[in-house]
């Protein structure tokens, strides 16, 4: 995997290091497509390539306070990319017997009984469903299928009597949707974090 030049504006990574939401917004759209291409690359599967971008850029944001010592961020950020596809290929490849809950806590966050964290794991569903309930009535009934009742595409379009391209369409417009609505109601990273519980 080559490392092309991307140009990050002076004081981006520092900005997103001190917490700024639109700064780390800004950072993903200047890598997204770069991850996800790479990700798709060797996975062949949009799903899994969705899935390692949303886990990456979750991981940058739990560790931004250590972005401002990266000396070469591109080359990291890519590292990070590599090692989380072989890290799904492998788990893929042993998917009757899950990897241990303390390797997967750099990837997702544990509310436990803390007051604070139960109330904003709380906001993030509320507004989850507020994206969801905006969503145009095929697209929901889509959403709800796959998402809510654990159905494939194929049964769906069973189910909807659509044909498998047309569900996989309004999939990815619902979950586009569901982002967008996330991203302007609570953050980025929020964002990150409820489509990466939902992929």
């Amino acid at each position: 995997m080559s490392v092309q030049k991307v140009h990050i504006a002076p004081g981006l990574l520092q900005a997103v290091a001190g917490g700024d939401e639109k700064a780390f917004s800004e950072l993903f759209h200047l890598f997204r497509n770069k991850v996800y291409a790479i990700a798709f690359k060797v996975t062949a599967s949009e799903a899994m390539a969705e899935e390692v971008l949303l886990d990456v850029f979750l991981k940058v944001w739990l560790k931004r306070e250590q972005l401002p010592q990266i000396e070469h961020f591109t080359a990291w950020l890519f590292t990070v990319t590599r090692n989380h596809i072989f890290n799904l290929l492998k788990q893929a490849a042993l998917q009757m017997h899950p990897a241990p809950l303390a390797e997967q806590e750099d990837y997702a966050l544990t509310y436990s009984d803390n007051p604070a964290a139960i109330l904003q794991e709380k906001e993030y569903r509320k507004v989850l469903q507020q994206a969801v309930d905006r969503l145009p009535p095929q697209q929901k009934k889509v959403y709800r299928l796959i998402k809510e009742h654990g159905l494939k595409r194929e049964e769906a379009a069973v189910e909807l009597n659509l044909s498998p391209e047309t569900v996989k369409r309004h999939l990815s417009d619902a979950m586009q949707f569901i982002r967008v609505y996330c991203v302007s109601h609570l953050g980025a990273s929020a964002a990150l974090v409820i489509v990466k519980a939902i992929l």
